[in-house]
């Protein structure tokens, strides 16, 4: 009788020490290009760069929580992310979102960013 009381503690043990996967960052995919809508080559974005027709991709970031710890949270935990888009001779901007309770959404979360534009910075020197 002892042995499965501690096998079912052992099960239980297990079961609610057990990971669940959060979000950390959605996959995210566009294009980038300038005021006149030609594809800039090599821009960066994040770990990434864009290619010859401008279009990047960033894959789904994510990790593992205990679920026990999750179970005094309640609810799911926050996502946010400000992500630099960046090329020599242009203005930086960023890919940014935040969502209170985004990380508990599901596996393959992605975000399709369509197309991002990107300024030349003027140069007032030259006047370019």
């Amino acid at each position: 009788m002892t042995s499965n009381k501690t096998i079912t503690i052992a099960v239980l043990l297990v079961t609610l020490s057990s990971c669940i996967s959060r979000l950390e960052q959605h996959a995210l995919y566009g294009t980038v290009v300038n005021i006149q809508k030609h594809p800039i080559v090599n821009c960066s974005i994040g770990e990434t760069t864009t290619d010859s027709s401008g279009y990047f991709y960033l894959p789904e970031k994510r990790y593992n929580q205990f679920l026990l710890s999750e179970l005094f949270i309640m609810e799911a935990p926050p996502i946010a992310y400000n992500i630099p888009v960046k090329k020599e001779g242009y203005k930086t901007t960023y890919i940014s979102f935040i969502n209170p309770r985004g990380g508990g959404t599901k596996k393959g979360a992605s975000r399709n960013l369509d197309t991002i534009y990107l300024k030349k910075k003027i140069n007032y020197r030259t006047n370019e």
